[in-house]
């Protein structure tokens, strides 16, 4: 028994050297603990990002020039939600025969009053006088007074001479819900031109102007001037893009964006998050503002 004590104190002995260099390496262990932890409190480096997506981020961005709007504009309420947006009325010469609903609320109508106004003239309504707008019953006085010294009405007899006549009865189309029997009956329409038509109407979504005839293959200035009196246009029928939504290969194919553009426009709202305003197509270059003008009738957030 006292041998094997003896082996075992032997075995536990530490010399003064190895007493030494345990302390030492205790001490060493210790020390390199320390570093680490102070290391990462106070001098762990982030690590920098891929310096060739800063710089392409950066050449997109300097490129559009984006200025952040200083103010939301809060949605209306009420009775003003009619106006939608707040905006100054224009003063032109318009027909109300032919007049569309977005140059009605350009002239200061609400979309309310517009859309009774276009439902008037699909109801068969006719305008003859400036003093007709009267029959218009959600229009108030002032605006009233204001818009007939705009009333230019084409004469009534000029008309009949260049209406294609069923019987006594003259022909009125409209233009965003017509089918190709139906336009047919147009002079100067053909079953040709008739497709075609209606082609266009379906890649543009709907027209908003009569003006939009001269962009169908074939057409010429004088054939929609000569059609202008036996149309109108509905605009509540127009089929509306939700810039928030819609994919790429849908966007490239209507007729006012083209390949380059709608890449932007996707890749923008990929790096800002939802579009919040229509303006911002033209404002950050991603539309020339002609174009912007044209499609924004078909734009939606």
């Amino acid at each position: 028994m006292k041998q094997v004590w003896g082996n075992v104190k032997s075995f536990l002995y530490f010399s003064r050297g190895e007493r030494n260099g345990t302390f030492v390496l205790v001490l060493a262990l210790l020390l390199l603990t320390a570093v680490s932890y102070l290391y990462k409190k106070y001098f762990d480096v982030i690590t920098p990002p891929d310096p060739m997506i800063v710089q392409k981020a950066d050449s997109f961005f300097l490129a559009l020039q984006y200025h952040e709007p200083d103010k939301a504009i809060e949605p209306p309420s009420g009775i003003e939600a009619e106006r939608e947006l707040p905006q100054t009325p224009k003063s032109f010469l318009f027909d109300p025969n032919t007049v569309s609903l977005d140059s009605l609320m350009e002239l200061g109508l609400s979309r309310k009053q517009a859309e009774v106004f276009v439902k008037y003239r699909l109801k068969g309504g006719r305008f003859r006088t400036p003093d007709d707008i009267d029959k218009i019953f959600v229009i108030d006085s002032a605006t009233k007074s204001r818009l007939k010294p705009l009333v230019r009405i084409v004469p009534f007899t000029d008309t009949i001479r260049h209406e294609r006549v069923v019987g006594s009865k003259p022909i009125y189309v409209e233009l965003n819900s017509a089918d190709t029997l139906s336009l047919l009956k147009l002079k100067g329409i053909g079953s040709a031109y008739a497709k075609r038509i209606v082609g266009y109407r379906n890649l543009l979504g709907g027209f908003y102007s009569v003006e939009q005839l001269g962009e169908v293959y074939g057409f010429t200035p004088q054939l929609v001037d000569q059609l202008r009196q036996n149309i109108f246009i509905d605009t509540t029928r127009i089929r509306k893009i939700n810039l928030n939504l819609i994919k790429y290969e849908d966007l490239r194919t209507h007729p006012y964006v083209n390949d380059y553009q709608a890449k932007a426009i996707i890749y923008y709202r990929s790096q800002k998050g939802n579009i919040k305003t229509l303006d911002e197509l033209w404002q950050n270059k991603l539309l020339p503002r002609e174009r912007f003008e044209k499609l924004k009738h078909y734009l939606d957030l």
